[in-house]
C-alpha cells in the first residue's frame, strides 16, 4: 500500500469500483479497521469474501483489485499493531474541501461500526474499559455527513480534533479488545 494517502485512496477506489463494491474508500477502511479490532484477526479469505463475493476466478483485473484490498488489510494490521500508535483513518487529504473530509469521516465511522459487527460485536455494554463509550461516540460521529460545515479556521480545528479523537478511540478499542503484551518490567541498573 502506498505511503501517500492520496495514492492509497486512488488505488483502493479503483479496486472497489473494479470489484463492484458499493462503498467509499473511507467506509471500506473503517469496515476493515473495525473488523480487525473486533475479530482478533481477519484472514485474506474472509476479507475478500466480504468485499468481492462475486469475483470471477481467472479475472486478472479482479485478482489485481483483490490484491490491492489485501494490501490494505495488511497495512491496517500493521498500523493497529504498531508500537508507535501510527494508525490513521484513510481519509481525503487536508487540501480537499472540509465538507468532503467531514462526510468521509462520518462514512469511516459508519464503516468501523459495521466492521465491529462483522467481527462479532453484539453488545456494546459488554465492552471492557472505555471502549463502550468510545463506540457510542463513534455512532454520533457517523452522522458527521449531515453536519453543517463552513470553511473557516474554527471548523478546520474542530475537524482536526474529531479526527484525532477517532484515531485515539480506535487505538483504545483495539488495545482493550486485543491487549498487547507489555515489555517485561525491568529494574533500573545503578552504576
Amino acid at each position: 500500500m502506498s505511503e501517500n494517502p492520496t495514492d492509497a485512496i486512488a488505488l483502493v477506489d479503483a479496486a472497489l469500483r473494479r470489484l463492484g463494491a458499493e462503498m467509499s474508500v473511507a467506509e471500506c477502511h473503517g469496515v476493515l479497521a473495525g473488523w480487525l479490532c473486533a475479530a482478533h484477526g481477519l484472514t485474506r479469505e474472509q476479507w475478500l469474501a466480504h468485499m468481492a463475493p462475486d469475483r470471477a476466478v481467472g479475472d486478472v483485473l479482479a485478482t489485481e483489485a483483490a490484491d490491492t484490498l489485501e494490501g490494505l488489510r495488511q497495512a491496517v494490521v500493521a498500523q493497529l499493531n504498531d508500537s508507535q500508535l501510527d494508525f490513521q483513518p484513510l481519509l481525503p487529504a487536508d487540501d480537499q474541501p472540509l465538507a468532503e473530509r467531514v462526510e468521509a469521516l462520518g462514512e469511516w465511522c459508519q464503516g468501523f461500526l459495521l466492521g465491529m459487527s462483522l467481527g462479532g460485536l453484539k453488545d456494546v455494554t459488554k465492552l471492557p474499559g472505555d471502549s463502550g463509550e468510545a463506540l457510542r461516540d463513534l455512532v454520533q460521529l457517523s452522522r458527521a455527513g449531515s453536519y453543517d460545515v463552513g470553511e473557516d479556521e474554527e471548523d478546520e480545528e474542530a475537524y482536526t480534533e474529531l479526527l484525532e479523537y477517532v484515531r485515539t478511540a480506535v487505538l483504545l478499542v483495539n488495545e482493550e479488545l486485543n491487549p498487547t503484551r507489555a515489555a517485561p518490567h525491568m529494574e533500573p541498573t545503578l552504576h
